[in-house]
């Protein structure tokens, strides 16, 4: 198997990871994560699989995300979004963000872009203050 295809398998397995650790079904998510690191180290794609590695740890130490209704203001984020949202009430910039989530300043900056036009605000503080109270 070529070595893309091979990162793409980790990929997508670490995806379907974090997505179903997610959604309460956080065995099948960490089956989906052993499997992606399984991948990524086979491919010796060491920050594929230090991500890996981080959300294991993650699951371990905090269990599955939950999501809260009602006055949780980013509940209508992705988990890109509600992620990206909540380094930047940490101060992080867009370049310490796509390192600290391995993604580009370009995907940050679109995150950014569809989280102002979900929460009806126009700048980083408003986001921030959302981000904040809705811990």
């Amino acid at each position: 198997q070529a070595l893309p295809y091979r990162l793409e398998e980790g990929r997508a397995w670490l995806e379907l990871g974090m997505l179903r650790a997610r959604r309460d079904d956080p065995a099948r998510g960490r089956a989906d994560l052993l499997r992606a690191r399984r991948v990524f180290a086979k491919a010796e794609a060491k920050p594929w699989l230090a991500r890996t590695q981080a959300e294991l740890q993650r699951l371990d130490r905090d269990g599955p995300v939950r999501r809260t209704s009602g006055d949780d203001a980013l509940g209508v984020l992705s988990d890109v979004e509600r992620r990206v949202a909540v380094l930047v009430a940490e101060g992080a910039t867009n370049r310490e963000i796509a390192a600290r989530l391995f993604l580009s300043t370009k995907t940050v900056e679109a995150a950014l872009t569809r989280t102002f036009r979900k929460l009806g605000v126009r700048s980083r503080v408003d986001v921030a203050r959302l981000a904040v109270s809705g811990r």
